[in-house]
């Protein structure tokens, strides 16, 4: 409960489910035991006397049901105010979190959270957690009303109340660990099913399409073991609980026929109380059939607090002031980083990029390009110096303000289920349609609109997979031209296409983009990195020579063997 009452926002909601929470628990309480002297007054000399308890017995029951209607309306309405808030909540915190937080098992628990926390949210409060709260807190105050009726049943009751609910939290505790070990081992098995059905033309290429061997089968193994543990672990809760609870309803059964051998209840009591006390235990075998339920919200609460604790880059109440029309300058200033501790991947940067000039970013793979961008957006923030963009460091930026002046092409692209069109205008959802086919013009991408059966509103499918690489870059390049940001970064933007249609795209980019952008490109291609006015050789994290291609290449350094070696492999052929 105190993890569920953390997420919800509107407090006067929480309020009004708490108190018709408790006037639903009281008036059901009070349905039960005011059966015991209707009751006993129904079987003793005088049956009129029962009229009153009767009447009693009628409010009361009108009573509950106008209670119960409020508190499940109180409960759907605090459902409904988890099923918009927590969503929210969650995306905005995951564009807060650094990249590195982001392992296989997080990404796994993130896509597991994100498809279902809406409706379990929802559902939960309504149909778990309002009849556990009813079932727990009437059973209870059953027990308190006994007391006043004879003190010994009443305590007899509370006693099983108490042993009642310590052997549902055992065999909740019993099935809980083998359940998380159940969960794991079903993410394992649907990721590898994944990776298994990407590799297919790989472990076709190489002779192993099947799923018997390798990490699925390893995978399908420790699934296996963890479900017949789960099953295993289920009968002896399932068991502890049965057992506690017919002990319980013998002994207050006893203690009823005790009274009634020594005189200290009549008949029609001994009657009425045996009504009230197997009524009394009812709801735990309720709550027993929701304990599965109860598990997985439990489970969902817990992914939901995992995401919602995760470590956030700090952000400023307010960005300092600056024009979002001029472009942007960039530099780094001694930066530093690593994904882990003792493992820099940029060691020591420090560059310059004039407004409105495009830098190359070179150099082998593994060097700390993609990484040098990826924290210009501020995925990560670095270990030791500083990054700015306009002469402001980007942590004294919000979030917002600074991708909003950066747009970014990476080389692997994600595209959703919809047309090109769709795809092009999420750069700028409000741009006209002659801006969307000028941006797509610059990134060549008419011609690929022009020779699809349905042009411009063909559908990519998901992730893109009904276009080709190149057709999927040139749709990613279109889309952030079409935002028009003061900065562009591009990472491998053109690695799929053939090298006619990148110099093409180089030079129509360039036009586009004129003097109101500021590019930074890695690149391996010879044609973009001429066109860069400057050019920047990283290797092992650090800057190993910086200037313009006539100025390198005059150097005769490392930037001048690349350049010769990728000359070279322009004329390889197969032989």
């Amino acid at each position: 409960m105190k993890g569920l009452l953390s997420l919800i926002g509107d407090r006067a909601a929480v309020r009004r489910y708490g108190w018709w929470s408790l006037a639903a628990v009281v008036v059901r309480a009070a349905v039960l035991l005011v059966l015991i002297p209707l009751l006993g007054n129904l079987f003793s000399a005088t049956p009129a006397a029962a009229l009153p308890w009767l009447a009693a017995l009628v409010t009361l029951v009108a009573a509950s049901w106008l209670a119960e209607q409020r508190f499940v309306a109180a409960g759907f309405t605090i459902g409904f105010d988890l099923l918009t808030g927590v969503e929210r909540r969650l995306r905005r915190r995951l564009e807060q979190v650094p990249v590195g937080w982001f392992d296989d098992t997080r990404r796994s628990e993130v896509q597991a959270t994100l498809a279902s926390v809406g409706k379990e949210m929802c559902q939960s409060v309504a149909y778990i957690v309002s009849p556990a709260i009813s079932s727990i807190g009437s059973a209870f105050l059953v027990g308190v009303g006994l007391l006043f009726v004879n003190p010994w049943l009443g305590a007899a009751a509370l006693a099983c109340w108490l042993v009642s609910a310590a052997a549902y939290w055992l065999s909740g505790r019993l099935l809980r660990d083998a359940d998380r070990a159940f969960a794991r081992s079903s993410h394992e098995v649907g990721a590898r099913i994944v990776e298994l059905a990407r590799s297919q033309r790989v472990l076709r290429a190489n002779g192993r399409a099947g799923a018997s061997v390798g990490a699925l089968g390893t995978a399908l193994g420790k699934h296996q073991r963890a479900t017949l543990r789960l099953l295993g672990w289920s009968v002896p809760g399932t068991i502890v609980f049965g057992v506690v609870h017919q002990l319980s309803l013998l002994a207050v059964a006893v203690v009823t026929v005790r009274l009634f051998l020594d005189g200290a209840i009549t008949p029609g009591e001994a009657v009425a109380l045996i009504v009230v006390l197997v009524r009394f235990l009812e709801p735990f075998v309720t709550l027993s059939e929701l304990a599965p339920a109860v598990e997985l919200f439990r489970q969902a609460l817990g992914r939901i607090r995992l995401l919602l604790d995760a470590e956030v880059l700090p952000e400023p109440v307010a960005s300092p002031a600056s024009s979002a029309a001029a472009a942007a300058a960039v530099e780094l200033r001694g930066v530093r980083f690593g994904y882990r501790p003792g493992q820099p991947v940029l060691d020591g940067v420090d560059l310059v990029v004039p407004a409105g000039t495009t830098t190359a970013i070179v150099g082998p793979s593994g060097s700390g390009k993609s990484t040098l961008l990826d924290l210009i957006t501020r995925t990560a923030d670095v270990d030791d110096g500083a990054i700015l963009v306009d002469g402001v460091d980007v942590r004294d930026l919000r979030l917002d303000d600074l991708l909003g002046r950066v747009a970014m092409v990476h080389q692997d692209v994600f595209l959703h289920d919809g047309t090109i069109d769709e795809n092009v205008r999420d750069g700028r959802p409000d741009a006209d349609a002659a801006a969307v086919r000028a941006a797509a013009a610059a990134a060549q991408l008419d011609e690929v609109a022009a020779r699809l059966p349905d042009g411009w509103d063909t559908r990519v499918g998901e992730g893109g997979d009904r276009l080709s690489g190149g057709e999927r870059q040139r749709v990613s390049i279109a889309r952030a031209i079409l935002r028009g940001a003061p900065l562009l970064l591009l990472d491998e933007a053109t690695s799929a296409l053939d090298v006619r249609t990148e110099q093409a795209l180089v030079a129509a980019l360039a036009e586009h983009t004129a003097a109101t952008t500021t590019t930074v490109v890695v690149a391996h291609r010879l044609s973009t990195i001429a066109s860069a006015d400057q050019i920047v050789f990283l290797d092992g994290g650090r800057v190993v020579e910086q200037g313009t291609l006539a100025e390198l290449l005059a150097a005769d350094g490392r930037f001048a063997a690349y350049w010769r070696l990728r000359e070279r492999a322009g004329d390889w052929v197969l032989a």
